[in-house]
């Protein structure tokens, strides 16, 4: 029944992902969309919240296989930062464009054991920076440029890393 619902949910946001009308989105080199959304904390962030620091945006959803493979990889990925000065001036964001109720997906990531901050984005601030496929990863500069995307897909905590050290 579980995979029944999750496949119900993927097609949805297949067709609305195919279906929407979508300007072109924002390219390395140009400034990142701004945004507001709510973490599961409570907190509220905004684009401006990062200012200064790289900003490692991970879309992602609980119905997706390699988001759901990729959470302890962002863990270590993040427990490596933790490790440097600042942080190592880099921040991660997890935007999950579920459409799930809040309650459902801190349960989910507390099930999941999810150590990083998650957003509940939507499919318009997805759109907004070219996400389509899911996980999709993306770096923003400290200057609130997009540096760098990477191919949609599972990527590893190495894979992380040398995105983020390529741009440093």
């Amino acid at each position: 029944m579980r995979r029944l619902r999750a496949a119900v949910i993927a097609l949805t946001w297949l067709a609305v992902l195919t279906t929407c009308s979508v300007e072109r989105p924002a390219a390395p080199g140009e400034p990142a969309p701004d945004f507001e959304m709510e973490l599961l904390s409570g907190e509220r962030v905004t684009l401006a919240s990062y200012a200064g620091r790289m900003l490692l945006i991970d879309f992602w959803a609980t119905w997706c296989p390699p988001c759901v493979k990729e959470v302890p990889e962002l863990n270590a990925f993040l427990a490596e930062l933790d490790g440097e000065p600042d942080g190592g001036g880099v921040a991660v964001l997890a935007v999950a464009i579920d459409p799930t109720e809040h309650d459902k997906l801190a349960d989910w990531a507390r099930e999941h054991d999810a150590r990083y901050p998650i957003a509940l984005g939507t499919i318009e601030i997805a759109q907004d920076y070219g996400a389509f496929q899911f996980p999709y990863h993306l770096l923003i500069g400290p200057d609130g440029l997009i540096v760098e995307r990477l191919m949609p897909g599972y990527h590893d905590r190495d894979e992380l890393r040398a995105l983020v050290d390529r741009h440093r």
